[in-house]
């Protein structure tokens, strides 16, 4: 797949022609550094590195060395890291105490060079990248057609990922943790703050699918009438279906309609003292109402 925006400014880079072969230790003219000389790109989007990812890297630096040098600019006596930030995290856990690198002295988009380089594995996460993309904008006075240019991608595409830092701060904390994922935020983002915070812990408490995130803050949205018609159940396993599906989405856990000959019962499951604090109250509540 042919590179565009970023991803020619990282040939320029590592002195490459656009569309050239992938870069080797010999082509770029890679030299051994003390790692304990590299400092932080201070532009680094991303904010949080899998751990067992490093671990996973840091075997094969043990195995094989570094097979693609890490890209760094010169700050005085030490190096200040342009791309390669897990390279030099894994190299460190192998034990090694230099890593090769092409070394350059112009360097003056950092921030670009930092963020093709996590864009193209796509391990960044929403709102991280978000976060390089309004720092982008804001760095170079970019508008976001200008922003989706430079990283490939349409303008609403860019546009709907700057939404996810309107969110409230605990949501984006969630997604940054890893406890919910770029499609959970989405569903919540309609949500008053109370709704959302009581959203999101049903989501992280029941490990609700995307989908089922979306039902529940559809029934937070707009939550049935009283007097509203309920499907009667006449035997037929499509109204059956209907009811459970409701009742899940309307108490955000799984529940079961088991009927006999003669009625039959509902199963509400909770997972935790805090969950069933949270099903006690909605149920209560409810039938004040």
């Amino acid at each position: 797949m042919a590179r565009t925006g970023l991803g020619r400014g990282l040939d320029v880079l590592l002195g490459q022609a656009p569309g050239a072969s992938a870069p080797t230790l010999q082509s770029v003219g890679a030299t051994e550094i003390p790692l304990e000389r590299i400092r932080p790109n201070p532009q680094q989007p991303r904010s949080n590195f899998d751990a067992d990812g490093i671990a996973e890297l840091a075997a094969s630096i043990t195995r094989h060395g570094v097979l693609q040098p890490i890209v760094v600019s010169r700050e005085g006596d030490a190096y200040e890291l342009v791309a390669g930030h897990r390279r030099v995290l894994a190299a460190r856990v192998a034990g090694k105490t230099t890593i090769p690198a092409v070394v350059r002295d112009d360097v003056r988009d950092r921030l670009e060079l930092a963020l093709v380089e996590n864009l193209q594995r796509a391990d960044l996460n929403a709102i991280e990248t978000a976060r390089a993309y309004k720092l982008l904008m804001e760095t170079y006075d970019l508008t976001q057609e200008q922003v989706a240019e430079r990283v490939g991608k349409s303008r609403s595409q860019v546009a709907n990922m700057l939404r996810a830092l309107t969110a409230p701060q605990a949501l984006q904390d969630a997604v940054l943790e890893g406890k919910i994922s770029e499609g959970h935020l989405r569903a919540l983002l309609p949500l008053p703050l109370s709704d959302a915070l009581t959203a999101l812990a049903t989501i992280i408490a029941r490990q609700l699918s995307v989908r089922d995130a979306e039902a529940l803050a559809r029934k937070m949205v707009h939550p049935p009438r009283r007097g509203t018609s309920r499907p009667r159940l006449r035997g037929g396993d499509p109204d059956l279906a209907q009811v459970t599906s409701e009742l899940r989405a309307a108490l955000g856990t799984k529940v079961e309609v088991l009927r006999g000959r003669k009625g039959g019962r509902i199963a509400i499951n909770y997972y935790s003292d805090e969950d069933f604090e949270r099903l006690y109250e909605l149920l209560v509540r409810a039938g004040r109402a």
